[in-house]
């Protein structure tokens, strides 16, 4: 399946097991794996921690586990098998997140610039493990294997080589390869503020506004990561010279080890993930913040009715563990809007439903519809001129007008944001909230323009719409009406002259031979698939 990918060599049992020998794992507790392929390495990392954490009885243990495939293939294999895809190339993946330890068969190609990459991540601290072509370490010919030949010596890494280890492989190869083991013991906490005061220099703090003022740029999404970028890395330095001063700040002079500073830093949310150091905690909390940002913001969100925000807005929890970054939120815009086709579509029938038969039992409402007979039923209708819907813009302590009021406006936005679909941007704007907040210090409650209808409200908890865009009303019909299978399979493909008797009396009973031809001649306008309705910001 993968035999065009040059690079895709299948980590053989055997050899994985090799690769995490050594790994002390009671201390493992955030793992990520650059070139996961399948996920053959991440599922025996499993099996690792699983073992090691209930051989010492931790049973509340948990660990975080990140994956990076370059292949889409590949990555549906992972995300298939429940693993946590962040990224597609390790080489451009620029996360603040810390790492206990990186596992890796990376590309023999490009070996050697992923071992540098994961030795740049690590530097503060954490293991690598890493399968190499041996030929990446024995001809070190460029600078870039120089340079990581010399780091790996710095660093006393623990290289084995080990010839034939892919011959018997699920893709076979005679190359010699090289497993090499890095444990970069974690930097002693120094501070930058202690180191100045013990030189008696004056620290000079920057003025934080001047620095962040440049910070957002024009494109909304780039200037926003930017920002949480700007977050994150003030958080994580904060965090650091908290760690380093604690031993300066003990309630008394007893064994450190079992006491307290006197001045604690904490998150304003508990982490529930139980493991993660306080610099990964603090980086879930701050993207679950950007992410919720993204989520509520109009240029991302603008078109998205109340039921479709709600939806996406409970993915929030999941997105704390993705970094903040362009590639991710992308990732997602592409699956919102395969997802927002189908959403898009129940959006405008639920409004179709909820003009007809869903308040049905109100006694003004059963003029709301006109029935005709559809395609080989009778139950077909469609929506008329004026609408009624069950809707209070009175209080109802003091009996006040208050058509601002935002279960009025929430309702009133979600029916227009359904007609901003299917109209695509050709009516000019007319901001509603403005229309409503006017209407409301005038007390005006009858006929309130507003974009593709006036509005009505009566003290008895009702609203009557009444449409000023009758061709935007008569493609809502016919959406609804085609959706429902109420009109032909031939409708909008074939001339009114073409059709069967049978087809020609319910083009009749819906609309009339002339409206047909007029359809005809603007079908891109009337007739159009529900991809094209989305248009998101």
């Amino acid at each position: 399946m993968f035999n065009n990918n040059s690079d895709f060599y299948p980590t053989p049992y055997s050899i994985v097991s090799k690769m995490l020998q050594g790994v002390d794992f009671k201390f493992v507790n955030s793992v990520l794996e650059p070139s996961a392929g399948k996920g053959d390495i991440v599922k025996e990392v499993i099996k690792k921690l699983e073992y090691c954490h209930s051989y010492h009885y931790n049973r509340s243990a948990v660990w975080d586990i990140d994956t990076i495939e370059i292949d889409e293939n590949l990555q549906h294999i992972l995300k298939g098998k429940g693993y946590r895809t962040v990224h597609n190339d390790f080489l451009t993946y620029n996360s603040f997140k810390r790492y206990d330890l990186i596992v890796m068969n990376p590309p023999f190609s490009t070996g050697d610039k992923h071992l540098l990459k994961a030795l740049e991540m690590q530097e503060k601290g954490g293991q690598i493990v890493c399968l190499l072509n041996a030929e990446t370490l024995r001809n070190p010919y460029s600078n870039i294997r120089k340079d990581l030949i010399r780091k790996l010596e710095d660093y006393n890494a623990e290289i084995e080589y080990i010839q034939n280890a892919f011959a018997d492989a699920e893709r076979k190869t005679g190359v010699e390869i090289a497993i090499v083991k890095v444990n970069i013991p974690r930097l002693d906490n120094s501070s930058i503020i202690l180191d100045e005061l013990k030189k008696q220099e004056q620290h000079k703090e920057k003025d934080v506004y001047n620095s962040t003022g440049d910070l957002i740029s024009a494109d909304f999404i780039q200037g926003i990561i930017e920002q949480y970028n700007f977050e994150i890395k003030t958080g994580l330095r904060l965090i650091d010279e908290y760690e380093a001063l604690k031993p300066y700040m003990l309630t008394s002079f007893k064994d450190e080890n079992s006491n307290d500073p006197v001045l604690s830093l904490t998150l304003s949310h508990e982490d529930k993930d139980g493991n993660c150091s306080k610099g990964n905690s603090y980086i879930k909390q701050i993207r679950m913040k950007y992410w919720k940002a993204l989520f509520t913001s109009e240029q991302f969100m603008g078109l998205f009715t109340s039921n479709l925000k709600e939806k996406y807005m409970s993915k929030i929890n999941e997105l704390r563990d993705y970094d903040f970054s362009m590639y991710n939120i992308y990732t997602i815009k592409i699956q919102l809007n395969k997802e927002m086709i189908q959403g898009v579509e129940d959006t405008i029938l639920n409004l179709f439903d909820t003009f007809s038969h869903k308040h049905h039992w109100h006694p003004e409402t059963g003029n709301n519809i006109h029935y005709y007979n559809g395609w080989r039923t009778n139950d077909a209708f469609k929506i008329g001129k004026k609408v009624i819907i069950p809707l209070n813009a009175y209080n109802n302590y003091g009996n006040r007008y208050s058509p601002t009021d935002y279960k009025v406006t929430d309702k009133l936005s979600d029916i227009e944001k359904v007609f901003n679909y299917l109209d695509q941007g050709i009516t000019a704007d007319n901001d509603l909230k403005t229309s409503l907040n006017f209407a409301e210090n005038y007390g005006d409650t009858k006929k309130i323009q507003l974009k593709y209808f006036m509005v009505t409200f009566y003290k008895k908890g009702t609203c009557h719409i009444e449409f000023t865009n009758l061709d935007l009303l008569h493609k809502f019909n016919l959406f609804g009406s085609q959706r429902k299978s109420w009109l032909p399979p031939s409708y909008g493909k074939e001339k009114y002259e073409d059709m069967t008797q049978e087809e020609k009396q319910v083009i009749n009973a819906f609309e009339g031979e002339q409206s047909y031809k007029k359809i005809m001649l603007k079908k891109d306008y009337y007739i159009v698939e529900t991809s094209k309705l989305l248009m998101l910001a």
